[in-house]
């Protein structure tokens, strides 16, 4: 057996023992020499590969984990993590979550959590072009889902109006899908794609581990000329989602 020797924490200068270790098991993942769904050596024979202490190993693969690289299955292991990618295109703003996940041979589907009247927020209100103090807005949270597992979270507001209209409906189906189906045409986006960690509640949602990375999908859709017919930011698992666009 090859032992990797890695450097001790006083050597490593600002990055942690830890850290080291779990970017070395990241390469391999990525090489292939562990590949989807294989179980990784034990925290013990880890330790003796790396010559580092168990709970060096255990830190690092908590950091693997968040990444969504491996899962952990008591009693059994570690396991490496089956990737699976569902492509978003950023070369269309007004991306159809539903057609995509169906387009990539997956049942689409979703879970509303909440739908309700509000007061906007700053940001809310001027995304929607609404200027009157005393204006409301629907905020409707909802889960989407490839087959069984969720992959993303959208949180949106719709115009009062809209959402008085399509309450049930919304309630039901994807955001633009459903929007476009009973006749709001949406011809123009304004979008931008950032990153958080998974808070306790999104990583309940998304069943992902706390702090695991999430890729942020802020929309402002249009219909006819420049008039706001929705906003808001699907949250999406970065084990499962990425954005692509062509350039050229």
């Amino acid at each position: 057996m090859t032992v990797f020797m890695v450097p001790s924490e006083q050597k490593t200068g600002s990055q942690p023992l830890h850290i080291v270790v779990s970017e070395k098991l990241k390469e391999k993942i990525e090489a292939g020499v562990y590949g989807p769904e294989e179980r990784l050596p034990s925290e013990f024979d880890l330790g003796v590969l790396f010559g580092v202490s168990r709970t060096t190993i255990r830190k690092a693969i908590a950091n693997l984990t968040q990444q969504g690289l491996v899962t952990t299955q008591r009693g059994r292991g570690i396991f490496v993590t089956k990737q699976h990618k569902i492509s978003f295109s950023m070369a269309n703003p007004l991306t159809f979550f539903d057609l995509a996940i169906e387009q990539q041979g997956y049942e689409s589907r979703v879970q509303s959590l909440q739908f309700q009247l509000t007061q906007p927020t700053v940001e809310v209100a001027r995304n929607l072009q609404l200027t009157h103090k005393t204006a409301e807005v629907y905020r409707q949270e909802k889960i989407y889902y490839a087959d069984d597992t969720p992959i993303a979270l959208d949180v949106v507001y719709y115009p009062k109006a809209t959402g008085a209209a399509l309450g049930d409906q919304l309630q039901q189906g994807f955001t633009y899908s459903t929007l476009v189906r009973h006749g709001i045409l949406l011809n123009a986006a304004t979008v931008s794609l950032n990153s958080i960690p998974a808070t306790y509640e999104l990583s309940d949602y998304l069943s992902v581990p706390l702090g695991m990375p999430l890729l942020v999908f802020n929309y402002v859709a249009y219909q006819g000329n420049r008039q706001p017919a929705v906003c808001g930011k699907t949250l999406s698992r970065s084990d499962w989602t990425c954005y692509t666009a062509e350039i050229g």
